[in-house]
């Protein structure tokens, strides 16, 4: 929690550094070569079993709970942020269970399904045909709202945010053919319900914000003040799906394959014998089968706007040129965009083998380096770290790199993945796919929104087409903005970067 409340510190501010903001107790100075090492960073969780020095036992803050709901599905949460070297129980070397993606959602400015969203890639369309048919004299604010937003979810009774994530956790369950009731998920968000929590400052301090068109304040808005963004989204999540137990993971742009690394380390870590491997927790075993990942970004507001334009990330919001062009000697930053998405996981005994058409999550990861409160280090070593595990002992088809279309870390991020390449049984070159070229940067939710983008691909054998290159970036891979056909099975590797170094990534397996 501490870098993130920094890094939004950090958007309001960007000429301070960490020195400025000052020291953290949970702050530690990791020196940049033993970064990767120190894998990721963990608040302890806070219970009523915890006892800060000198101060009272603290009890976690419940939501108001309605009579009508049964115990099982009451509100369980608790918010996780990456931030020092306590790491997440591991699972044995030779784990007993698979993990297989059962379904998926996702919901995006090009399509309010997985399916509509990628027959859109598919054909070439971009957020930069949002701007075709704008005026000319469009103010920035404006421009950014239009060409990002996912119009279906701007007219909500609570916050943008969580009816794109209900939606992708919905199609996500239906695809798999169960009820989200009472799974056990893992939210993983950079900013949460920041749009409710704007609303909530303009009811308690309207002389702070100018006369504008905004929409009614959400009736319970005082409640993102008592449980923050995330805590906010989390209890509207519990109220709309009845979901069991949501462990909230909060890491920057990482956040959304964080939240998928501790899903499937669960999965695995404390499964229960086969006989006993049930979908829903029991008295005997209390640990079911299936697990929810889930991520939705929603922060279209001028205070992100304006910060992301102040740190130079945000590209120029013009007609002309406010589009995202990843991976091209054209960039000048990235676009903003909404998303949600969401993944079904489910474990399986080992000895399955997965049926043709399954895809398998073979792996995740997770790192930090504390070279910067925003920028990565120009060696990327915890990205290195991690690409160095996922692509051992196997063979990459399609990397889906971060590649937010920054001047200087698109060159590092695929110099690293190259670099580790050269020292694996890689024998052929694997195919490259930004997705943010087409879909924007949805921040914390930008990992499994690639991720969802990689099962799509792997199942319709196809790699979208880029049209935005037209000029790729000297590269040892080869980036060409035609769309590529995949091989029948293919596996792929999903990167997410973030700002104070958080790190995640993911390598599936469509069989």
């Amino acid at each position: 929690m501490v870098h993130h409340l920094a890094s939004l510190h950090a958007l309001a501010h960007p000429g301070l550094t960490g020195r400025d903001i000052g020291p953290s107790p949970f702050h530690h100075h990791i020196p940049d070569a033993d970064a990767a090492r120190a894998g990721p960073l963990v608040l302890p969780r806070i219970s009523e079993h915890y006892t800060p020095p000198n101060r009272p036992p603290a009890k976690i803050f419940q939501p108001p709970q309605p009579d009508h709901q049964p115990p099982h599905t009451r509100p369980r949460w608790a918010i996780t942020a990456t931030v020092n070297a306590v790491n997440p129980p591991q699972p044995t070397e030779n784990p007993r269970y698979r993990i297989l993606i059962a379904g998926f959602g996702l919901i995006t400015p090009l399509g309010g399904s997985a399916w509509q969203t990628f027959s859109n890639l598919l054909t070439g369309k971009t957020l930069a045909g949002r701007t075709e048919n704008l005026p000319d004299d469009i103010v920035p604010e404006d421009l950014v709202k239009v060409v990002g937003a996912v119009t279906r979810a701007q007219h909500t009774a609570s916050d943008p945010v969580v009816e794109l994530a209900e939606r992708a956790a919905r199609e996500a369950a239906m695809a798999a053919g169960i009820e989200p009731t009472n799974l056990p998920t893992f939210v993983g968000t950079s900013k949460g319900a920041v749009h409710a929590l704007t609303a909530a400052h303009r009811i308690h301090f309207p002389d702070a914000h100018p006369p504008t068109l905004n929409a009614p304040p959400p009736p319970d808005a005082d409640l993102v003040v008592a449980l923050g963004p995330h805590g906010y989204l989390n209890h509207h999540l519990q109220q709309r799906l009845h979901l069991g137990p949501t462990h909230h993971h909060i890491a920057a742009c990482a956040s959304s394959l964080t939240a998928l690394h501790h899903a499937r380390l669960s999965l695995l870590s404390d499964a229960p014998s086969p006989s006993s491997d049930t979908r829903y927790p029991t008295p005997d075993t209390q640990l079911p089968s299936h697990a929810l990942v889930l991520s939705a970004e929603a922060s279209l507001l001028p205070l992100f706007i304006h910060s992301y334009r102040r740190l130079g990330v945000l590209a120029e919001q013009t007609l002309e040129n406010y589009r995202e062009r990843p991976l091209d000697n054209a960039r000048q930053g990235f676009v903003l965009g909404e998303a949600g998405a969401a993944v079904l996981l489910r474990r399986a005994p080992i000895e399955d083998e997965p049926m043709p058409g399954e895809t398998e999550l073979l792996d995740t990861a997770t790192a930090a380096e504390a070279y910067d409160i925003i920028r990565p280090s120009p060696t990327m070593p915890a990205l290195r770290h991690i690409s160095e595990k996922l692509f051992a002992d196997r063979t990459i088809d399609v990397i889906h790199p971060h590649a937010p279309g920054t001047s200087d870390h698109d060159p590092a991020e695929l110099a690293a993945y190259a670099d580790t390449l050269e020292h694996t049984r890689q024998t052929s070159t694997p195919q490259i796919y930004a997705c943010k070229g087409a879909l924007g940067h949805s921040l914390g939710a930008a990992g499994l929104t690639a991720l969802v983008i990689a099962c799509l691909s792997a199942k319709a054998r196809q790699r979208p087409p880029m049209p935005w290159l037209t000029s790729p970036i000297d590269s040892p891979f080869n980036l060409t903005p035609q769309a590529s056909p995949l091989k029948p099975t293919s596996t792929h590797a999903i990167f997410a970067a973030g700002f104070s170094g958080h790190t995640a990534g993911a390598v599936i397996k469509h069989h």
